[in-house]
């Protein structure tokens, strides 16, 4: 299991934006939130290994737009991989045992659909970013109580994880990912599998969607956005709006 060489070389792109939402502590960590507390639908979201990028935040304040209650939690508490750590296979080795590994990580998961759930928010999805996607996938596998989840240019991906879900799951893959045809049959044997749905970006490259795309770029915003249109409409069909 390891990351795609070009995740492990290409630096996140230097992007300004003025977030909407704010950020908040809930006990130990740190959130970016976004969006009404009043929603009937939240949506947890995992960025990439590079943190609070302005393009992720950018991301959740879409979605909160549509009317979702985005939490962005931040799992590496401060302190992401840098441009500093890019070729260096030992740092990337590292932050999978450590920092970035699922055992450390889905205590806090668990803390943040505790704090949407003392919202009252019953309706929760989680999207994945990169070594998000991973953490996506193994959360939709453990964790109770989800109503799905999208992986966007996912890394660490291996063979059969996806048998293992247990809610529907969107994937968006790049080009510089692998063919994820074979995993993606698998969800075939799943009653939720109507739900599930794929889609290759075989034009655009790891991470253009995260901290690596350069949105002033037209192409590349009119694609983020097409992945952004995409998982709108997937949030909306696993979590129909429950009228009060």
């Amino acid at each position: 299991m390891s990351f795609p060489s070009v995740c492990c070389n290409t630096p996140p792109v230097k992007a300004t934006y003025m977030p909407k939402g704010q950020k908040n502590m809930y006990g130990d960590i740190q959130y970016y939130t976004a969006g009404s507390k009043d929603s009937k639908r939240a949506i947890i979201v995992n960025y990439d290994i590079f943190g609070f990028h302005a393009n992720v935040i950018q991301l959740c304040d879409i979605l909160a737009s549509l009317g979702f209650y985005v939490i962005l939690p931040d799992l590496l508490r401060g302190e992401p991989l840098t441009e500093a750590d890019l070729g260096k296979p030992g740092v990337f080795a590292s932050f999978t045992k450590n920092a970035g590994s699922w055992d450390n990580i889905k205590p806090m998961y668990a803390k943040a659909l505790e704090h949407i759930k003392e919202c009252g928010i019953a309706a929760v999805g989680l999207v994945g970013f990169c070594w998000g996607g991973k953490m996506v996938v193994s959360a939709l596998s453990e964790l109770e109580g989800l109503a799905g989840g999208a992986i966007v240019h996912p890394a660490l991906i291996q063979s059969g994880d996806f048998a293992h879900v247990n809610a529907p799951l969107m994937v968006l893959p790049s080009k510089d990912e692998p063919d994820f045809t074979a995993d993606f049959e698998a969800l075939k044997s799943k009653p939720f599998f109507s739900e599930c749905y794929m889609e290759r970006f075989d034009d655009m490259f790891h991470g253009f969607c995260g901290a690596r795309g350069d949105w002033s770029n037209q192409e590349q915003a009119k694609r983020a956005n097409d992945a952004i249109n995409l998982l709108a409409k997937f949030f909306v069909s696993i979590m129909p709006e429950q009228k009060s």
